[in-house]
């Protein structure tokens, strides 16, 4: 009897036991989910956010990462992420290894505009950081109180407590625990306001909209970095006031986009490597093109040997948008400024006689070759531009013809047939053919640089850029149908680099850098619009795996 009451007995401690490892595995997953969650940290930075940065440490990313890049290349990013960290801490009793990263989940840092009570006030920084771990939290807090370096205060700001610290060194930081979550500022204001937020002031996670993007990480499976800029035009404004040593930054490009009304950046990990993310949200008055085809023929015409590829449509309608851009931003005008100069100079007018015409698709590719004329360089480049107005450009090659032809010294200007296509060349009497253009369609112009790649035009080739590995690689992680498309074969490229470009003692490249270059297979960027008002840019970082 006695024994069949001890085994009642353990059985019942047993399933306690059982039931109070699953209650704690729960309560430890959840907690770990809250403090990786953007919309947890979202439930208390306030709505009016200017900027908002989230970064995701998720073990699962950073574990991704460690498969890619060499050794030198890993040792290299942990030497800079360490350099960051003693940065950020110098003058502090702190180690990050040792006092934050145990119990330290994602981190939001949110731009707050100026207080509306304050009109001198400036905007203020907010940061939130998730608690994974609160044992660890609370010995930290310990540590920090037990510190004779540091002086606390502590107040009470609506049933949360406010902690006032203050450093020997004179750097000082409010701090509260809000939801599970660390909220810190250098002045006590924007720790309020996500007080204020957390108990019931509208937040980011209330809103509708972009925000809602921005909480759902841009829809990256393994996000690392997401930023939110709310408005745009206030954001570049606010900068620029409030530090103008952003002015270094070169943020007055930016303050011209002033069709973009919010963006969002996005960083994630990828089995294949690294994936950007862009999604500008235009204002109700910008106009944009909405075409977007799949690759058409001018994929076809370029061979495997391709380094780089670039395709879009519109010329006309990009130089249009550049012009607009450069009127309220002086180094743009100066520039398009200097390009009307320089065409005008060979009696060329940029808006009828050259970009007028270009309104179809285009493709820019830069090619492989040792041949002829370009084996003292190793590429030649092409370009492909389809028009719906082709006595327009017959004209401006005709006039461009007729400049080569008195040239000194003098480049000869011949007509020559190769695979059935008629081919306009400029031929230098001591290296060959420059230049060659011509029509291979009646709406599908082409100007090559190089004789080799003038003859690799005028055919399709046997092995199409599209049906090579290394371009079906990248370009399947990339969404499809889109508008534009940048394809380089970084490997290609470095190669070509290494032998040619580098090979000059004039130009020498940081071993630093190029270890960064030997680390990646290719890059791939496309652009598309989802909609009248979105626009959408994705790149795809494709990794050498780990070695």
């Amino acid at each position: 009897m006695l024994i069949q009451k001890k085994s009642k007995l353990f059985l019942v401690v047993a399933a306690i036991a059982c039931v109070g490892s699953i209650a704690t595995f729960i309560y430890l997953t959840h907690q770990r989910y809250k403090a990786y969650s953007s919309v947890e940290t979202g439930k208390v930075v306030p709505g009016e956010a200017i900027m908002a940065t989230f970064v995701s440490p998720t073990p699962h990313a950073l574990s991704q990462l460690q498969n890619f890049g060499t050794p030198e290349t890993q040792a290299l990013i942990g030497q800079g992420i360490q350099a960051f960290q003693q940065q950020s801490l110098a003058g502090t009793a702190i180690n990050f290894n040792r006092d934050i990263q145990p119990w330290m989940g994602g981190v939001m840092v949110a731009l707050l505009p100026r207080d509306p009570v304050k009109p001198a006030s400036e905007p203020q920084l907010l940061m939130v950081v998730g608690i994974k771990n609160q044992w660890k939290a609370w010995l930290f807090a310990q540590k920090l109180k037990a510190s004779s370096d540091i002086e606390i205060q502590q107040s009470q700001y609506r049933g949360i407590t406010l902690s006032h610290y203050l450093e020997k060194s004179g750097k000082q930081y409010h701090v509260a625990v809000v939801n599970d979550q660390l909220v810190i500022a250098a002045h006590p204001e924007p720790v309020k306001r996500a007080i204020d937020t957390f108990r019931g002031s509208p937040s980011l996670v209330s809103l509708s909209g972009q925000s809602n993007l921005f909480l759902k990480s841009a829809n990256l499976s393994h996000p690392l970095v997401i930023v939110l800029i709310a408005d745009y035009d206030r954001f570049t404004k606010e900068v620029a006031t409030t530090w103008p040593e952003a002015s270094d930054l070169s943020l007055s490009p930016l303050s011209s986009l002033t069709s973009i009304q919010s963006v969002i950046f996005a960083v994630g990990v990828e089995p294949e490597g690294l994936r950007l993310k862009a999604i500008a949200q235009l204002r109700p008055t910008a106009t944009i093109s909405r075409r977007s085809p799949e690759f058409g023929e001018m994929v076809n015409r370029f061979p495997t040997e391709t380094l780089a590829f670039v395709n879009s449509h519109d010329l006309h309608q990009l130089w249009l948008q550049f012009l607009n851009l450069g009127k309220n931003n002086p180094p743009l005008e100066n520039l398009t400024r200097q390009i009307r100069l320089g065409l005008q100079a060979i009696d060329l007018d940029a808006d009828t006689d050259v970009f007028g015409w270009m309104d179809g698709e285009f493709a820019l590719g830069a090619i492989a070759s040792e041949k002829g004329v370009l084996a003292a360089l190793g590429l030649g480049g092409v370009l492909l531009i389809e028009t719906s107005d082709r006595p327009a450009a017959e004209r401006m090659l005709n006039k461009l013809d007729a400049i080569i032809a008195n040239s000194n010294p003098p480049i000869n200007i011949e007509q020559n047939v190769l695979a059935g296509v008629e081919v306009t060349e400029w031929n230098d009497p001591k290296q060959g053919t420059l230049f060659g253009h011509g029509w291979l369609s009646s709406n599908l112009m082409f100007v090559a640089f190089g004789g080799p790649v003038v003859e690799a035009i005028t055919q399709k080739p046997q092995h199409p850029l599209n049906q090579s590995q290394q371009f079906q690689s990248i370009s399947k992680f990339l969404p499809s149908p889109h508008h534009s498309y940048v394809y380089l074969d970084m490997e290609k490229i470095t190669g070509w680099a290494m032998g040619y470009l580098l090979a000059s003692p004039a130009i020498s490249l940081q071993p630093n850098r190029m270890m960064m270059l030997n680390s990646i297979r290719g890059l791939g960027i496309s652009a598309t619009f989802p909609d009248v008002s979105t626009v959408e840019v994705e790149m795809v970082l494709v990794l050498k795996p780990k070695s």
